[in-house]
């Protein structure tokens, strides 16, 4: 519990820093985009990330104890794909080619497709979260990562990488998908009383590179308000 408030005030930090950077300079698109999506993050977080405690500990949702909306599964499962879909989105918007571009568009639909069937064709919807779209999601991202430096390797953006948001992004996302994907895939594992040291680990590493992240997005914001420029 105290692990889940520690990255609500982080989500929280990030989330205010880009608040700030859109209003206080005219940021392009894909940022006024990318602080969006942090408001919905942190509205999941702060709103079902607790569901199960308010279940639990709060006598008015008692009632839902023994039900399939017990846990939180569901709704993760639902963001889960946005989430993938609006990453793998900022950086197509980072990026020139029109080849890439049509790869990743293609990949999106397919992505949203497949992966909202998995859900709803099989039985994890309300019981475990889906290690498909974890999966077929986190390929696509990192594709659409890999597109992006390519396309700053090629351009005089190499040259001044550590001034854009669009790379603090990049480092931040791309360590916590790598890192958190392989755990979520054994989620199943995730019960205190018969895999303890299991679920000590995960709360290790997802509190610290929900940590890593936010920074980065947090340092990011910072950096390009510093340099008084709109960089998307």
């Amino acid at each position: 519990m105290y692990s889940f408030l520690i990255i609500n005030i982080f989500e929280l930090l990030a989330l205010v820093a880009g608040t700030i950077y859109i209003t206080k300079y005219r940021a392009g698109f894909p940022a006024r985009y990318f602080v969006f999506f942090l408001w919905l993050t942190f509205f999941v977080e702060i709103i079902f990330g607790w569901f199960p405690s308010l279940v639990y500990y709060v006598d008015s949702f008692s009632f839902l104890k023994g039900t399939l909306l017990e846990k939180n599964f569901w709704i993760y499962n639902i963001y889960h794909i946005i989430n993938f879909y609006l990453y793998t989105s900022y950086f197509k918007w980072n990026i020139n080619s029109s080849l890439s571009k049509k790869i990743l568009n293609f990949l999106l639909v397919a992505f949203l497709i497949s992966s909202s069937a998995n859900l709803f064709l099989s039985n994890i919807f309300f019981t475990s979260l889906s290690s498909y779209t974890f999966i077929v999601g986190s390929v696509m991202f990192l594709l659409s990562i890999s597109f992006y430096f390519f396309k700053m390797l090629k351009s005089d953006e190499v040259l001044s990488f550590n001034k854009t948001l669009p790379f603090y992004v990049a480092i931040g996302s791309l360590v916590y998908h790598l890192m958190i994907t392989p755990i979520f895939i054994y989620d199943n594992y995730f019960n205190y009383e018969k895999n303890p040291d299991f679920v000590e680990v995960h709360e290790i590493i997802l509190t610290s590179v929900n940590i890593f992240m936010y920074t980065c997005y947090t340092i990011g914001f910072f950096v390009c308000s510093r340099k008084n420029k709109s960089y998307s």
